[in-house]
């Protein structure tokens, strides 16, 4: 039987590298040579216990969850990662619609499963085992991921081990990433980014992932200097409390640091670099293309852009079917074989993101004349004031640029004359006091007049989705109440 090829990946890096630690967790360090073993003991679990051929993976960051997804993937299965963030409802309705009849968990989570009718299987209870059975998978999908659900609710999917292997091996030759590094794996692996980016890019290399479990700033920094982390991958809410931590650390050797998921404020972007000598490259991406599209290179970087498509990555921009020159917005559509095989169990849905190959992510961007890519926002983020289109992104930035401004959203509200308003929702840095007139005042220095929010709410904290964005929905659904 031809075995998986994230597994066969692990086990070359694992041939050349057998005692180099390949996952560190708190004090638990796990060498290549002995994470075939757990996988293959995990392989024969799987074989002989899970039912049905997409098993449930229900895990923290933790090695347990690498060796249990290395094991499903050799016994033949598709695994389909839970969210450890999702509420037992949601849960349920995950298991249900992918099908699932055993979850891959531990025995402190099992209970959160109540609700689904699938069986847990507990990795407490998967003994080193002999033999590492290979077998046909029933699906050309490796692995379902969800979406973060900012547009609904969250769909399953559907990637492929060529997918995520080819997404991974783009970002090590677009990042120039070596055969030693040290990953810090704090997003987490349910998370694309987490899997693709911080587990399976130094697994296939023969680098070391150091995993947490939970972002901790203090516990981050204090990390990067007793493990000696050369790359770490996060969102711009955590670069933006690490600048905050007033803990001290030893953080040279830092040698890339790369952010995605969502916007990057210009002024975390600043911070961060004043204070650790690293800039933040942005990157650019969607779950539904394994995820990363593009990236800025530490040879190639440009401020206010997502950096330039990854090798085997064609990026256009379209309107109305017509590809547009740089310099013009139009959809960022997207081919390659990073593209996801569909939507699990959802063909229309499928139909109506990929069309005729190609898949269109929903954001509007351009390119500028040197080829870096710019991303304006969601196409469903656009919003028309009196007639004007306004991307919130705009405002967001100069909004992040006054002084006291933490972090900024903006969001539309319906007015029966205008349409659309907009309203900012303003989170102040510690220790100020941010007013509307202040804020509309300093706003005249920063945006055109139509720019500025009709309304301004400051808030204590931004409300995140379990992926770490700010969750628009959320203030929109308050801005509309």
């Amino acid at each position: 039987m031809p075995e998986s090829a994230i597994v066969a990946a692990v086990r070359r890096a694992a041939a050349r590298v057998p005692d180099r630690p390949a996952l560190i967790a708190g004090e638990t360090r796990i060498s290549y040579a002995e994470l075939e073993r757990r996988a293959a003991a995990a392989a024969a679990a799987v074989a002989d216990k899970a039912r049905g051929d997409i098993v449930g993976l229900f895990l923290p960051n933790s090695p347990a969850f690498v060796w249990s997804l290395l094991g499903a993937l050799q016994a033949g299965k598709t695994v389909a990662v839970l969210p450890t963030l999702a509420p037992p409802p949601l849960l349920a309705l995950m298991a249900a619609e992918a099908g699932l009849e055993t979850v891959i968990t531990a025995g402190e989570l099992a209970p959160r499963l109540a609700e689904s009718k699938a069986a847990p299987l507990l990795v407490e209870q998967m003994a080193a085992g002999a033999g590492r059975p290979s077998a046909n998978r029933a699906h050309d999908a490796a692995v379902l991921l969800y979406t973060s659900g900012t547009t609904g609710r969250p769909k399953a999917v559907a990637l492929s081990e060529k997918n995520i292997l080819t997404n991974a091996d783009g970002c090590r030759v677009s990042a120039g990433f070596g055969n030693d590094e040290v990953m810090l794996a704090i997003l987490p692996l349910f998370h694309a980014y987490g899997l693709t980016v911080t587990l399976m890019l130094p697994l296939m290399t023969g680098g070391t992932v150091v995993l947490l479990d939970r972002f901790v700033p203090r516990t981050v920094l204090q990390t990067i200097e007793q493990q000696r982390i050369t790359v770490m991958v996060a969102v711009p809410s955590q670069y933006r409390l690490l600048v905050k931590e007033p803990t001290q650390a030893d953080t040279k050797s830092l040698w890339l640091c790369i952010s995605g998921a969502e916007r990057l404020s210009e002024i975390v972007a600043h911070d961060f670099e004043a204070r650790f000598h690293q800039p933040i490259l942005q990157g650019y991406g969607a779950t539904e293309a394994a995820p990363v599209i593009s990236m800025n290179a530490p040879t190639a970087h440009r401020a206010h852009t997502v950096g330039k498509p990854l090798p085997e990555v064609k990026v256009t921009l379209r309107e109305d079917d017509r590809t547009l020159p740089a310099g013009e917005i139009g959809e960022v559509s997207v081919e390659g074989p990073n593209v996801m095989l569909g939507y699990h169990n959802q063909p229309q849905a499928t139909a109506e993101k990929i069309v005729d190959g190609v898949l269109r992510t929903g954001d509007r961007g351009f390119f500028d004349a040197d080829g870096f890519l710019h991303v304006a926002g969601r196409a469903d983020d656009l919003l028309k004031v009196a007639g004007e289109k306004i991307y919130p992104s705009e405002v967001e930035n100069a909004l992040e640029n006054i002084d006291g401004v933490e972090e900024a959203a903006v969001v539309g509200v319906p007015d029966e004359k205008h349409g659309t308003l907009l309203r900012a929702f303003v989170q102040a840095k510690l220790g100020v006091i941010l007013t509307e007139a202040g804020l509309r005042a300093a706003c005249r220095e920063h945006v055109e007049a139509n720019k500025i929010p009709r309304s301004f709410v400051v808030v204590e904290q931004m409300p995140r989705t379990p992926g770490g964005k700010v969750d628009k929905r959320a203030l929109a659904a308050s801005a509309a109440s």
